[in-house]
């Protein structure tokens, strides 16, 4: 009987080893991307929009409570609580992080901050974190961060004309989420790219009638850019 019993016991620890084994860690990359007829985004090159020669000079955004969902979609497992986006810094347009390696699907996240994030003072960040007054992301004035600027020119009859968007405030966070199913593998590394589509982001804006808002000065073209942009963004 005894043999018996330490053949079980045996048989169940290895079990359980294997388990262990199987599962392992892998690795998860977030990549930030943008782009414009289809093309990747190079700030200062010129691009016919609708017929417009535009260029930009700047691109930069929050997204915040990053999140994924276990394959059954019971638990979620948060993978970033705020990601500041700076196309001029290369840097911040990739985030790497180990996991379990299993199924996951469903990542979401917040395009700009969420009102519980966007009341903290920028004066309690270090100067390294993405909230920091060193972003230059916060009006002192409405006491509310800005969620993404996006600037650059138009060029009509030779002049170059600025277009300036600046949109943020309390509220105006917006929430995503993307159907998308993918593995982490052991010793591996699984890549999800956010895309951001410029061409969406301004399909419907007049940049004869609607060159710039700084939020308060233009509310309902900053509300219809903050739609078109949280629109144009996805996950694959």
């Amino acid at each position: 009987m005894k043999n018996i019993f330490f053949a079980i016991m045996s048989i169940a620890l290895l079990s359980l080893t294997a388990c262990s084994e199987e599962a392992g860690e892998g690795i998860l990359t977030l990549k930030y991307a943008a782009t414009v007829n289809s093309e990747n985004l190079e700030l200062n090159k010129t691009y016919v929009m609708d017929g417009d020669s535009v260029y930009f000079t700047l691109l930069q955004y929050y997204t915040s409570d990053i999140f994924i969902e276990d394959k059954d979609g019971t638990t979620e497992t948060e993978i970033m609580d705020v990601s500041f986006i700076d196309f001029s810094e290369e840097s911040s347009l990739e985030f790497s992080t180990t996991l379990e390696a299993t199924a996951y699907k469903n990542p979401s996240y917040t395009v700009g901050l969420s009102d519980t994030r966007g009341a903290a003072d920028p004066s309690s960040f270090g100067s390294d974190h993405p909230m920091s007054l060193n972003r230059s992301m916060f009006w002192i004035m409405s006491n509310s961060y800005i969620y993404f600027k996006i600037e650059g020119f138009r060029i009509k009859n030779g002049i170059e004309e600025p277009l300036v968007y600046h949109v943020g405030l309390t509220g105006y966070g917006e929430n995503k989420q993307a159907q998308k199913a993918f593995s982490i593998n052991d010793g591996n590394t699984t890549t999800l790219v956010t895309t951001l589509n410029l061409n969406e982001v301004f399909g419907n804006i007049d940049f004869d009638t609607e060159p710039e808002t700084h939020q308060m000065n233009n509310m309902p073209l900053a509300r219809k850019m903050m739609t078109n942009f949280a629109n144009a963004l996805s996950v694959n």
